[in-house]
């Protein structure tokens, strides 16, 4: 894949990521986006990071509450953890905004 499309991808699902934050209460769950990455700190102090791994075309997710880091690739419209544990980008971070800060996020 070319770095534009990559980079467009990124952008649509950190958009994605961002606009389900909107109704959320900062108290709660933080979205804050700098420098090509995303964090949500949560009320427990605990972070949630995504970044954009453009030489590798992925983007990684970690949570260190949770002593976890994943590697998404953009496939068949897309994007999935590397290690085949069938995890989707926008529902891994939708399950773990509802059990460290019991929000639903409309993802």
């Amino acid at each position: 894949m070319e770095e534009k499309e990559y980079r467009e991808l990124v952008k649509t699902a950190f958009d994605k990521i961002g606009n389900a934050f909107d109704d959320v209460d900062p108290d709660l769950a933080e979205y804050t986006f700098s420098q090509g990455a995303i964090t949500v700190q949560f009320a427990d102090q605990s972070k949630l990071i995504l970044s954009q791994q453009p030489s590798v075309r992925q983007i990684w997710v970690a949570a260190a509450s949770k002593g976890v880091a994943y590697h998404f690739n953009y496939s068949q419209g897309l994007w999935m953890d590397d290690k085949g544990l069938n995890l989707e980008l926008l529902g891994y971070v939708k399950s773990l905004v509802q059990e460290i800060a019991q929000v639903s996020l409309p993802l």
